[in-house]
């Protein structure tokens, strides 16, 4: 009896390590096979078209985006300058990252662009856009735009850096960290350097 048990945990061990290697061989042959995705980086100042590539599902074929200017701020001085003081968060971030963006729509009639889809990344991690700053110092009530033919406009942008998010060095030299704002994800990942 002792044998028969011994013998059943057994073949369930190996049924089971079986099944694990399959797997295993199978996730390796999709990571062989799958496409990886194109990447496309410009440099501060420099104009992404972001045409048939798309973020979210949502093409935006006709948009062109320029980073004019980025800046980290230490969150209570970034409230001082945009004259913010009485501006309450549940839970604010150390400094912010301000981004001065252009948006320009040369012929889209059909979509705009949707500026929570947006976000800061480096090598190692990401960060969204602070909604609530976004809308006091643009001074509108909604994310996601659509400009009319032939227009442009600049918006601010305003994400969080959470000092829990990097390495003590990384933190105390932010200023020399490369980080990209990602505009699209496929088929082209697009994304503009922010120094």
């Amino acid at each position: 009896m002792k044998r028969k048990k011994q013998k059943k945990r057994i073949i369930l061990l190996a049924v089971f390590l079986m099944i694990a290697v399959a797997w295993g061989m199978r996730v390796y042959w999709l990571n062989q096979k799958y496409p990886d995705v194109e990447r496309k980086t410009y440099a501060l100042q420099e104009e992404a078209e972001l045409g048939k590539d798309i973020i979210d599902y949502d093409e935006m074929d006709g948009y062109f985006v320029t980073v004019e200017s980025s800046q980290i701020y230490e969150y209570a001085d970034f409230l001082a300058e945009y004259g913010l003081n009485d501006f309450m968060e549940s839970y604010p971030p150390e400094r912010i990252y301000l981004l001065k963006v252009r948006l320009r729509n040369t012929n889209n009639t059909e979509t705009g662009v949707n500026f929570r889809d947006w976000y800061i990344q480096s090598n190692a991690l990401h960060e969204d856009l602070n909604l609530d700053l976004y809308y006091e110092i643009n001074q509108i009530d909604f994310y996601a735009v659509s400009l009319r033919e032939n227009s442009e406009k600049e918006f601010l942008l305003p994400y969080n850096l959470r000092e829990d998010f990097f390495y003590p060095s990384e933190w105390e030299n932010l200023e020399d960290y490369e980080m990209w704002l990602t505009v699209t994800w496929y088929p082209t990942k697009k994304m503009l350097l922010l120094k």
